[in-house]
């Protein structure tokens, strides 16, 4: 998965997320002077999963393989909202 929006602020593409099968609908958000960028995996087919990783502004992955955060039936669907101390990450149940 590339993100164009952080190719505008790095300056050059870069993976967030190589896991085998598909993942996408990514959602990003600034704080604490760094990106996080969330996604919907498949990695634990046949399970849809919610994943993260923190980017500094520089491009540099801390998580290069993501952070699990929700394995189990995520919808297609994924936001992220910061209200200046909080980080709050939804995606709805896929039922």
């Amino acid at each position: 998965m590339l993100l164009t929006f952080l190719l505008l602020l790095v300056g050059s593409d870069f993976p967030i997320s190589t896991a085998p099968n598909y993942t996408g609908y990514p959602s990003v958000c600034y704080a604490n002077d760094m990106f996080y960028v969330f996604w919907i995996d498949q990695r634990h087919l046949p399970l849809l999963s919610l994943y993260g990783a923190r980017v500094t502004t520089d491009g540099t992955m801390l998580d290069p393989s993501g952070r699990s955060l929700y394995v189990d039936s995520a919808g297609y669907s994924c936001d992220v909202a910061f209200d200046g101390t909080n980080l709050l990450v939804v995606t709805r149940n896929h039922c």
